[in-house]
This record gives structure tokens, C-alpha cells and sequence, in this order.
């Protein structure tokens, strides 16, 4: 035990010198530092005696861990640089790519703040394993958000493939008319004109009942006639546009429909019969008589209905425009509660035990009441239809057709008298 105390005290010195030379090779680069120390320590240690091999098997394994420690230096020293090489990479661009307005690189400007900060040498030479650098804000780039409006670059739009159309008023004159189909383009009824009636009892003065002429009562006719009216409109399409869109057509075709049946009503209301006009209620109808200077809405069509009834008419409707129905709604008593009932409840619009038809089309300010019944008839010669044709012009050699939609309908108004028609008056409702 002795002697090796010995020994490691003699070869104090070498020993320091061995470790000296393996931190010297492995700082200046010396390729294999941990065995070439390892293999100094053995060599000065090639004197010692055999009880010595102790030191000498301790030496050679801290030379192992001294190269081992550096082996993993190298490693981490390698990973690091191609971390940075990777940095410089994607921060760099190619000339002219990434410019600004005034004809600088944020990429180039960027690199060269991160590569010349002191913080980023001394990662290179393993001094540091990180560094901080402040970024100006015109280098900061842009957050990445969603755009706004259309064409945006990255988000979709959720295309509908439903055409949002206009409001399409609710029909309600046809529905209040009898309907009769035709197969002529002209309706014919005799009319009777004058009816004399002179009916009453047998009798002859004084007092004879038999063998005396009975009263003459007289009648004269005439032939009345009501054309069947085409109401019709269409749009031209090309074939493409009706491939590529397949919504389209129907689209069309529904718009088209609406459209005629609009005409359709209005005419039907207030058609006048000149010329490709259907005569209509209005026309055809008996001016109100009944009014008074302090007649209130409510009255005047009070007494609409009592001069129908007055002429043997049973009144089946009134027609009005929403605003005077809503007039007549608004309605209240002394009390300040409303004459048509509870506003929780809305009941189908009645006036005096008849239904209301509320329309657009009637002209605000006026109204009509009138025996539907006994009034006329619809006649119909061709229901509302859609046809496509090419056959058009020269639709053919451009790929075009006409949708085209159409009727022929005539309303046959038989008794004027069954429609009273007038002006609402304005004191009160």
C-alpha cells in the first residue's frame, strides 16, 4: 500500500501533465484527445511497479470518459450548426422575391439582424445554447387572418343555389268566381233587356172573373259577347346557361307564372275591355247610391250590402285594399277597445257576416261589394302554361329558346247589378 502512495506521489506530476495534454487536443482540435491522454498517462506510467497497475487501470478509464464526453460535445456542436445552417435558410429568399413597397428585403434584413447579433456568435462557438435579438415592427410579418367580402383566397363561400326572389302577392279574385272551361275564342249569352211585367189577377169591372182577357206583360233581348283574352310575356335563354345553371329554368319558369297571374288578377278587378283587356269587376259594376255626408266607412259598406239586397242580390264578398281594412281594424269604442275583437286572435277579415278579400290590387279608397255567384263566370280557353322554344327568329344558330308562358281567359260578367262599386268616405272610419 506503501509503495503506491509512493508512486502516485512520484508521478504526481506526470499525471497532471497527461490531463493537461487532453484538454489541450480536444481544444485545438486533436482528433482522438481522449486516447491520446489515455495513452500518455500509460506511457509515464510504464516505470511503475506492478503493484502500480491500480493508477494505471484508473488513468486509462478516466481517458475513456474524457473521450466519451467529448464525442457528445462534437455531436451537439454538429446538430447545432445545422440548426443554424437551416435558420439562415429559410430566412434567406432569392433576389428580388419577398420585396417591399420601397424596395427592401424583410427577409434579408431579418437574417442579417439574427447572424450579426453578438447573442448568435457565441451560440456558434457553444458559449450559449440560445440567444434573444428585438425584432423592429415593419419586420414583423402580417398575422394570417380571414379576408372579408368576396374572393377570398382561402375560405369558400357557401354558395346557395336557391334565387332569392321578390315578395309574390297572395291571388284571391279568381277563387271567388265560378270556373267554366271553353273551347272558343268568344263567349255569346243573350241578355234579357226589358222585362214588362203586368201578372195579376183575372178580372173584369165590375165584378166579372171569367171570360175576360188576362194582363200582357212584354220582354226584348239582346246578344251580349265577351272575347277570350291572351295574356302572355317570355324571356329569351341560351341552352348553355340553362345546362349549366339546371336551377335556372324552373326558376324562370315559376317567376314567368307569377308574373302572368299578377296581370291576370289586376285585370280581373279592374280590366276595362278596350283592346287586349279582359273586362273587369270595376267596369262592369253599379255605382254605390246610398251615401250620406255623415257616412262613416263602416256605414257606406253597410249600405253597399243593402243595396245588393235591395236589388235581390244575396252579397257573397266585399273587396278592399289592406290599408282600409286595416283602417276598419284599427277601430275602437269610447273605451279604447277594439270593435273587431282581440289583436291576440286574428280571425278571417268579416265585415257585416261576409268575407273580405283584402288585395293590392284594388285601388286604395275604393271598394266593391257584389254576389259572386249571380255576377258571372271565369272562362278559360287555355290554362296558364310554359313552352320552350328555338324556333324563334334565328334562335336556332345562336343556341337560344324562348320560355314563354300564356293564357286565354275571358271573365264573363252576366249581371252588372250584382256589383255595387265606390269611394269610401273620409269623415271617420
Amino acid at each position: 500500500m506503501k509503495s503506491i502512495l509512493v508512486s502516485i506521489h512520484e508521478n504526481r506530476v506526470r499525471l497532471l501533465l497527461a490531463v493537461m495534454f487532453c484538454s489541450i487536443t480536444v481544444i485545438f482540435g486533436v482528433p482522438d484527445a481522449g486516447a491520446a491522454g489515455a495513452a500518455l498517462a500509460a506511457g509515464m506510467l510504464l516505470e511503475t511497479t506492478p503493484a502500480d497497475e491500480i493508477l494505471k487501470k484508473a488513468l486509462l478509464d478516466h481517458g475513456q470518459n474524457i473521450k466519451e464526453h467529448f464525442e457528445k460535445a462534437a455531436e451537439v456542436q454538429k446538430e447545432m450548426k445545422q440548426r443554424m445552417l437551416d435558420v439562415e435558410q429559410r430566412l434567406s429568399r432569392r433576389p428580388g422575391a419577398g420585396l417591399a413597397a420601397d424596395g427592401t428585403n424583410p427577409a434579408e434584413e431579418l437574417t442579417s439582424l439574427i447572424v450579426n447579433a453578438d447573442g448568435f456568435a457565441e451560440l456558434k462557438s457553444q458559449k450559449s445554447d440560445r440567444f434573444s435579438v428585438t425584432i423592429p415592427a415593419q419586420l414583423v410579418k402580417t398575422a394570417i387572418i380571414n379576408a372579408t367580402g368576396a374572393s377570398q383566397p382561402l375560405v369558400p363561400a357557401d354558395r346557395r343555389l336557391n334565387v332569392v326572389a321578390s315578395p309574390q302577392r297572395r291571388f284571391t279574385i279568381r277563387d271567388i268566381f265560378p270556373q267554366v272551361p271553353t273551347s272558343s275564342n268568344l263567349i255569346e249569352f243573350p241578355k234579357e233587356n226589358v222585362f214588362t211585367n203586368n201578372a195579376g189577377a183575372q178580372f173584369s169591372s165590375p165584378d166579372s172573373v171569367e171570360n175576360v182577357l188576362k194582363n200582357e206583360s212584354a220582354m226584348t233581348f239582346t246578344l251580349s259577347s265577351v272575347p277570350l283574352v291572351t295574356l302572355a310575356h317570355w324571356i329569351p335563354a341560351s341552352r348553355q346557361i340553362l345546362s349549366d345553371a339546371p336551377q335556372l329554368q324552373m326558376y324562370i319558369e315559376n317567376r314567368l307564372m307569377y308574373g302572368l297571374k299578377l296581370v291576370e288578377e289586376t285585370e280581373y278587378l279592374l280590366g276595362d275591355s278596350s283592346s287586349g283587356h279582359l273586362s273587369g269587376l270595376w267596369g262592369s259594376a253599379t255605382l254605390y247610391n246610398r251615401g250620406a255626408s255623415n257616412d262613416t266607412k263602416l256605414d257606406a259598406l253597410a249600405k253597399a250590402y243593402l243595396q245588393l239586397t235591395l236589388s235581390d242580390y244575396d252579397p257573397t264578398a266585399f273587396i278592399l285594399n289592406p290599408v282600409d281594412w286595416f283602417d276598419l281594424m284599427l277601430m275602437k269604442d269610447t273605451q279604447g277597445r277594439y270593435l273587431f275583437g282581440d289583436p291576440h286572435s286574428m280571425v278571417a277579415p268579416r265585415l257585416w257576416g261576409r268575407p273580405v278579400v283584402v288585395t293590392n290590387s284594388m285601388t286604395s279608397g275604393s271598394f266593391m261589394a257584389l254576389d259572386a255567384v249571380n255576377a258571372g263566370y271565369i272562362a278559360d280557353r287555355e290554362d296558364a302554361l310554359v313552352r320552350i322554344s328555338e324556333h324563334h327568329d334565328d334562335f336556332f344558330v345562336r343556341n337560344m329558346v324562348a320560355i314563354l308562358c300564356e293564357e286565354r281567359t275571358a271573365l264573363v260578367i252576366e249581371r252588372g247589378g250584382a256589383i255595387v262599386k265606390g269611394t269610401l268616405p273620409l269623415y271617420g272610419t
